[in-house]
């Protein structure tokens, strides 16, 4: 029988195995690092891409901000406008009070009287003059007491003169006044 000496064809197959697996292990080395390289350049990518995202939104949010504030301008701005029509409307509807005012104590004012000073302060009105007598006083208080624009009408004092009677009478002022 022939004897077969099989070491040196093992030994190189398992050389060729060995090799084969050295180049499996460099290759799939390889790859890996071509995959990290590739998920690290689509990171950094993402990365730049949201960077790029973040200032343009910062741009747009500046831009709002700048509208926001030209905004609050405009509304401050109408609401002084709004204070200041209102403003002119009470004074265009108190308008009317002084000359009804004025009219009421000239249709009131009855012979042998005399105003000698006339006080509009805080809605009230102080009215100072002088009188041949206290009746003409009180004919003065009820004419004035049908106005329409004085209330509460009050006779302060009376003092009697040699001239006549000197009189201080105190009315509140209709509701545009108060």
């Amino acid at each position: 029988m022939m004897r077969l000496n099989l070491l040196p064809w093992r030994e190189r197959q398992r050389r060729s195995l060995l090799r084969r697996f050295q180049w499996m292990l460099l290759g799939s080395a390889a790859l890996a690092l071509c995959a990290v390289m590739l998920i690290d350049q689509l990171a950094r990518q993402r990365a730049q891409q949201q960077g790029l995202s973040t200032v343009s939104r910062q741009s747009a949010v500046a831009l709002l901000d700048e509208q926001l504030e030209q905004h609050a301008e405009v509304r401050a701005a109408l609401d002084a406008a709004q204070a200041h029509a209102a403003v002119l409307a009470s004074l265009r509807a108190d308008q009317g009070v002084f000359p009804a005012l004025l009219s009421d104590l000239e249709a009131a004012l009855p012979a042998g009287l005399q105003l000698t000073e006339l006080t509009l302060a805080g809605g009230r009105l102080q009215v100072t003059g002088q009188a041949a007598s206290g009746a003409v006083v009180a004919q003065f208080m009820r004419d004035l007491e049908r106005s329409a624009v004085l209330q509460g009408l009050e006779l302060k004092h009376v003092k009697h003169l040699p001239s006549g009677d000197e009189f201080v009478l105190t009315a509140r002022v209709s509701a545009f006044w108060s």
